[in-house]
């Protein structure tokens, strides 16, 4: 079991002396006048959306007002997205300034985002439902759902479905959020490790059991047994065979930040001091003392990205990402007190009035946090703040 480890002053500031003597990354200035430039300053944070108002990820609330916001579905970055298509739940990259406290001494720190980049981990029909392990396949992969999976109502056989989560590398996802998609969807989508290419297609996913033809595309460089992928097909398969319209290998948005936060699943034990974290580089040769990880593991590695590697300074404890609440700012709409729910940013809350601190009506301002979904796909609240004005 991990716990929360920090590094002494001294060497971490021993390690940030000697990454700037290494140098590293080209440019990332900003189109928009941030001011992040190829010295790495602001901080990168990539994982699921536990937030809302303007977006909470790895306990940190970035206002995203102004932000340009892109989906990874988009065959470019030329298409803006409103950010409130960004929903718990959704596993997002956010390049953003400077991480600050929290002014209350509680709650989650706070940063302005300037670029946020979101997509879903596979696309495809539903073709087994589990209810005994609570999980489903689709595209022959495992997707395992728990209490805090965002997901619609029901699940069958033969639901298209968009599903964002956490990947082992070994064909089993942690969904956070499961969309029910229409039926008539016409590309597929799976974001995997490459488990090995041949002369006809790419194998992906468990024991490399999705074959994706490249023949109609090609195959990009850096395409080698390992690498993360995204890979997008045609619905339809060509001779039997899934055919690919779109191959990309994962990157980052930035690579140099001073702060920055990757939430995942271990993909690959230390090696030299580099383990993978849902694919990308970690480094946790600096983290005394040396912890064991166990393969799959869920963890939050926190410190500074620098060329693509995440150096860690800083681990969080598993348990504590299982216990970590939701959390939701806004205002309050379709309050029904007999049904005791209301809607805030689009998320239903069932809530009982003993939770409740303050007077709670339409257009209210509220604070709501809550852990798990009931049956019916609202989040149930174990606290709700009234405030006097939203924040």
């Amino acid at each position: 079991m991990l716990r929360i480890i920090r590094l002494s002053v001294v060497l971490m500031l021993s390690t940030l002396l000697g990454l700037v003597s290494c140098g590293g990354g080209g440019g990332d200035t900003q189109a928009n006048g941030s001011g992040v430039g190829s010295g790495g300053t602001g901080s990168y944070t990539n994982g699921p959306v536990s937030g809302l108002g303007s977006i909470i990820v790895n306990n940190v609330r970035y206002d995203v007002n102004g932000a340009q916001v892109h989906r990874d579905d988009d065959v470019d970055d030329s298409v803006m997205h409103d950010p409130a298509e960004v929903k718990v739940g959704m596993v997002v990259e956010v390049n953003g300034s400077g991480i600050l406290p929290s002014p209350t001494g509680s709650g989650p720190s706070l940063a302005t985002a300037y670029t946020v980049r979101y997509g879903s981990s596979l696309v495809g029909p539903v073709s087994a439902v589990d209810a005994s392990t609570s999980t489903i396949t689709v595209l022959g992969q495992t997707v395992r759902i728990t209490a805090q999976t965002v997901q619609p109502l029901s699940l069958g056989v033969n639901d298209v479905v968009a599903v964002y989560g956490l990947a082992n590398g070994a064909g089993v996802y942690e969904a956070t959020r499961i969309d029910q998609l229409d039926a008539s969807t016409g590309t597929y989508k799976i974001v995997a490790l490459v488990n090995s290419v041949d002369s006809q297609a790419l194998h992906l996913g468990l024991n490399g059991n999705l074959a994706v033809s490249y023949a109609a595309v090609g195959l990009p460089g850096g395409v080698t047994r390992g690498a993360r992928v995204r890979v997008w097909f045609d619905a339809t398969p060509v001779n039997g065979q899934w055919s690919a319209s779109r191959i990309r290998v994962d990157q980052p948005l930035v690579t140099d930040r001073d702060e920055a936060s990757l939430e995942g699943l271990i993909t690959r034990l230390p090696d030299n001091g580099v383990m993978l974290v849902d694919g990308s580089p970690v480094d946790v040769s600096r983290l005394s003392p040396a912890l064991i990880f166990t393969l799959g593991e869920r963890v939050r590695v926190e410190g500074r990205l620098q060329a693509g590697v995440l150096v860690a300074t800083e681990l969080e404890d598993p348990t504590a990402l299982e216990s970590e609440e939701t959390e939701l700012y806004g205002t309050v709409s379709q309050l029904s007190s007999q049904a005791q729910t209301f809607v805030v940013r689009g998320v239903t809350v069932a809530y009982t009035p003993s939770v409740v601190e303050g007077t709670l009506a339409n257009n209210a301002c509220v604070e709501v946090h809550g852990k798990n979904y009931n049956g019916s796909g609202q989040l149930i609240a174990t606290e709700v703040d009234v405030h006097s004005s939203c924040n």
